[in-house]
């Protein structure tokens, strides 16, 4: 039967390796009011949180991007393909929340001055509401400020800050000059007949921080794979947002468009500029070809060049012609030079001397009169001789003809000859002067085309700037959600749900964690899975800790009763009816063996069981059931004097006299190991078999001193008492090595001052399960696990 005891703790052993998820349940679970509490109170909290938080919606619009170059819509398939058109929406973002374009819209707008109308426990924001401040300093002035203006029937109550600080009254509600630390005017009155008993908050931001919060607030993205922005807001006024989104687009769009037309205006500006210094450039070239037509005798180049090679051409035919004078002039020189007077001279050679060719004539005329008269008179004639002088004389007449006519023809020739040297000079620096010519107009030219070109620019600017396309293509304009987006109600009921259960939770898992003490027997299983559990003692609060009447029914009773009766299936079966022997010991001090012995005994003595009470611990005796003083003589003077009688030490108990007898330690000695180890106790245990039924020993706790184990070897069965919230966790390992090592015969475990706690958690006072034994166990129907099963369902089931 020992053997089967053994193989189901084994099997016990190997069920209970790993986490037992339903004994952590029921842990907390028994905690289960704590748990409620808190729900309880998270719903609460929850529920004052959604009551006094404001609110938040979401605003949301979308706008396309048009291409600013043509008016075209942007596309992934525009600027260079999906990663060009990516990038773009990504810059065009980056302009949308930009300080620059936020703050114009901040200021349009005076989101910078904020309206709080204030509640009973909360305030709620006015946009566009009845009051309406105007401040009068510059935009680069405006300061952090705070205003709680308080609104009477006598008039208005202004504060500065939460604590209302430098107040001041305003007979009326028209406020027309600032005060002083107040720079604000209040414009109408008619608002304010309404509002009387409100009170309103006034916040004021400088307008870079109210456009680095409106940037903080804007959300921009891509709708899908699209080329549509989606721009949205989280706020808690909707129309505030909605103005707000709406405006930053009409601004962005309106920027887009100023940004183009300020590209035509500085085109139209540019071409002005340059038109004054085209013109002064196109007057200065001007100048200087006239200048230089001037210079240089120009008309036009080619009637120029044309006179000059008329001239060349004029000037050689004319020396050409005075050459052949000087020719023909030179022929009349040989005859002439001839004495011969009868001879003619040549006439009408084509000299074009008049007066040379009259004398040439007027010579032949005489000379051929001559040779007449000669025929017919002779030489001698003096009509001959007469026209001989005449013919000298027209001779002397043609030569002094002819030189003036060669001089007239020489002064004519060098005349023509310098005139062609000018001809050939004139010619020659026309390709220079037609080369200068040509520069200058071909920087007129220039010029001219670039004034031109400038001056169709200058129209196509202004037109552009007139007729300048928007930036953006408005795809939904602002709208607000129906519902609010924050806070999540159902999302913060959860929360707060969770929340509060994780702090009982936490609180429990690290007392658990924290806890090093055992409280019940799952927790000696845990650490010495091997040894066997054979019972539960329960917490007494009573003074009552002693099974004193055999026909008691309290749980004191009872669960020695089971103790008794599981110990019985431990035991070996008796050898010729000789007394079973039980140790009692325990790791350390306090942990309750001696009462665990004590009530022991009681019990089998309580069903006519006839029991002997030793106790063994010499060093600190607590056996105090018997009739004598806890001075009187016991074991450790029967091991110390040689001839002794241990019957003679014997005393009766204070309870069931007829079955229990006493050994009590006696006096304490100086050397318990000495006396123990000297061989009598087990002559006396061997004695005393004979005449009992069970023999309860007393021992020391085992890791304190070393007595038990020097006696170890006379039980049948060692009892090793642990005490719930008491003993610690690790020194259940020393216990379970000692079973290992087989120092203590038969071990097994019982837990001892199981709180009531720990009874509610499911664990009861059940002292007869789980050990093997089905029919033979005693157990209480009352305090089966069955019952408490059902009970937990039950409780459950209510939860």
């Amino acid at each position: 039967m020992a053997q089967d005891f053994s193989n189901n703790n084994n099997n016990m052993e190997d069920n209970n390796s790993g986490i037992d998820i339903k004994e952590e349940i029921l842990n907390y679970l028994h905690y289960w009011k704590w748990f409620a509490l808190c729900v309880i109170l998270g719903i609460v909290s929850a529920f004052i949180y959604l009551r006094y938080t404001p609110e938040i919606y979401r605003t949301s619009a979308q706008i396309k991007i048009l291409d600013e170059s043509k008016g075209l819509e942007l596309s992934a398939q525009n600027g260079g393909g999906l990663i060009s058109g990516t990038k773009n929406l990504e810059n065009q973002i980056m302009v949308i929340k930009s300080n620059r374009l936020l703050s114009k819209v901040v200021d349009s707008l005076d989101l910078h001055i904020r309206y709080y109308v204030e509640g009973q426990f909360t305030s709620k924001e006015s946009w566009q509401g009845p009051l309406k401040l105007v401040y009068l300093k510059p935009n680069n002035e405006i300061r952090w400020l705070r205003f709680n203006i308080e609104v009477t029937e006598s008039g208005l109550i202004i504060s500065k800050g939460e604590e209302h600080l430098n107040q001041f009254t305003i007979s009326g509600y028209n406020l027309n000059s600032p005060r002083e630390g107040f720079p604000f005017i209040i414009q109408s009155e008619n608002w304010i007949k309404k509002q009387i008993g409100l009170t309103y908050t006034v916040t004021i931001q400088p307008i870079s921080s109210a456009a680095n919060s409106l940037s903080n607030s804007i959300s921009i993205g891509q709708v899908g794979t699209t080329d549509i922005l989606e721009l949205s807001i989280i706020g808690e006024n909707k129309k505030r947002s909605e103005a707000a989104l709406n405006k930053i687009i009409k601004q962005f769009n309106e920027d887009g468009v100023l940004d183009r037309q300020l590209v035509f205006q500085r085109t139209i500006d540019f071409v002005d500029d340059r038109f004054l210094y085209l013109a002064e450039e196109l007057d200065s070239i001007e100048v200087d070809k006239k200048d230089f037509q001037q210079d240089n005798n120009l008309v036009t180049f080619g009637s120029d060049v044309g006179y000059s090679m008329g001239k060349r051409s004029s000037s050689e035919k004319a020396l050409l012609d005075l050459e052949k004078q000087i020719a023909l002039a030179e022929l009349l020189e040989g005859p002439l030079s001839n004495n011969d007077l009868g001879s003619l001279m040549p006439e009408n050679v084509g000299l074009q001397s008049a007066n040379t060719n009259g004398i040439v004539s007027q010579y032949n005329s005489i000379v051929i009169q001559r040779e007449n008269l000669i025929a017919s008179a002779g030489e001698q004639n003096p009509k001959v001789l007469a026209l001989d002088r005449q013919l000298l004389e027209l001779r002397n007449n043609l030569r002094i003809s002819l030189n003036s006519y060669f001089e007239q023809l020489n002064i004519s020739l060098d005349r023509l000859q310098k005139e062609e040297i000018n001809a050939k000079g004139l010619i020659k620096g026309m390709p220079q002067k037609e080369k200068v010519l040509r520069s200058i107009e071909r920087q007129q030219n220039l010029k001219e085309n670039l004034y031109l070109l400038l001056l169709q620019k200058r129209e196509e600017a202004a037109i552009n700037l007139a007729i300048t396309s928007p930036s953006i293509k408005v795809v939904e304009h602002a709208s607000s959600s129906g519902r609010a987006v924050s806070p999540d109600s159902k999302g913060i009921y959860i929360k707060s749900i969770l929340i509060t259960l994780l702090i009982p939770f936490g609180i429990l898992f690290l007392i658990f964690k924290s806890d090093t003490k055992i409280h019940d027997k799952s927790d000696v299983s845990k650490f010495s899975k091997r040894i066997p559990i054979i019972g539960e003692i329960p917490e007494l609060k009573s003074e009552h800790r002693l099974f004193k009447n055999p026909h008691d029914r309290t749980v004191l009773a009872e669960s020695f009763r089971i103790l008794s009766t599981n110990l019985k299936y431990v035991l070996s079966l008796k050898k010729n009816d000789l007394a079973q022997v039980v140790y009692v010991t325990s790791s350390i001090k306090g942990e309750g063996k001696t009462f665990v012995s004590v009530n022991l005994s009681l019990a089998f003595s309580s069903i006519n069981k006839k029991v002997l009470l030793i106790g063994a611990d010499l060093r600190n005796p607590k056996i105090t059931v018997t009739d004598g003083s806890k001075k009187a003589k016991g074991l450790s003077d029967f091991l110390f004097e040689s001839n002794a009688n241990w019957k003679e030490y014997l005393q009766k108990s204070s309870y069931n006299l007829e079955y229990l007898d006493v050994l009590t330690a006696g006096t304490i000695p100086p050397n318990p190991t000495e006396l123990l180890s000297n061989g009598k106790l087990h002559h006396l245990i061997e004695d005393a078999k004979l005449s009992y039924d069970y023999i309860i020993i007393d021992t020391a706790p085992i890791i304190l001193v070393s007595d038990t184990l020097l006696i170890s070897q006379y039980a049948d069965a060692t009892v090793y008492v642990t005490r719930a919230g008491y003993t610690e966790k690790k020194l259940l390992g020393f216990s379970s090595e000692l079973y290992d090592s087989n120092k203590l015969n038969n071990m097994v475990y019982v837990v001892n001052n199981i709180s009531e706690l720990k009874t509610s958690k499911g664990y009861g006072y059940n002292y007869g399960y789980g050990y093997g034994y089905n029919k033979e166990e005693v157990v209480l129907k009352k305090y089966s696990w069955s019952w408490f099963k059902n009970g937990i369902k039950q409780k459950i089931r209510r939860l």
